[in-house]
């Protein structure tokens, strides 16, 4: 009886450990959807899924207001470039254009790429979004857009800053859904 007890009593601590620990793990799912294309200023991240799911070539800023919207799926503007793609020439562009736009650690969100009454670094000291790790846009037309965020993970009760390929794999889906809405 008292072996009995304790192998329930083991069983029971081992269940629960089990349990606990799943708690703990991060949603990682790869993206495996179709083949994208995506447009990259500035660094080309690292993520999850290989080189035949996932095709990014950079552009330059400048290529922004001539993106080939039937040649790319999306475009992903790295931080050190989003002081710069606030640049009021680029709205248009953002709000108008059929495929969504990504801007990576963006402390202002993506109010100064849709509105030009502040710069970028205004934006930031006053939004200062520390949460996010991209801010994803798609222009609909006339002045309104969908907007995407995507934060870190929460590791123990504190923001994980440490892995972002999983966010990416998240972003990947999103650009897959807009492509297939954009075909129907």
């Amino acid at each position: 009886m008292k072996k009995n007890l304790k192998i329930v009593s083991v069983f029971i601590v081992l269940i629960l450990s089990l349990l606990g620990c799943s708690s703990l793990k991060t949603n990682t799912e790869v993206y495996r959807g179709n083949k994208l294309n995506i447009a990259v200023v500035g660094d080309t991240p690292k993520i999850n899924e290989g080189k035949s799911i996932i095709n990014f070539k950079k552009i330059s800023l400048e290529d922004l207001n001539h993106i080939d919207s039937k040649s790319y799926d999306a475009v992903i503007i790295s931080k050190n470039y989003l002081s710069q793609a606030a640049n009021e020439k680029y709205k248009d562009t953002y709000l108008n254009s059929s495929i969504p736009f990504f801007f990576v650690e963006s402390k202002a969100s993506i109010l100064p790429f849709v509105d030009n009454a502040l710069t970028y670094e205004q934006y930031a000291d006053r939004v200062n979004n520390k949460q996010d790790y991209i801010t994803g846009l798609l222009g609909t037309g006339k002045s309104e857009y969908k907007t995407w965020q995507y934060g870190y993970n929460i590791t123990n009760d504190k923001i994980d800053r440490t892995n972002v390929k999983d966010i990416y794999s998240r972003v990947f889906k999103i650009v897959e859904k807009v492509k297939k809405e954009k075909r129907s």
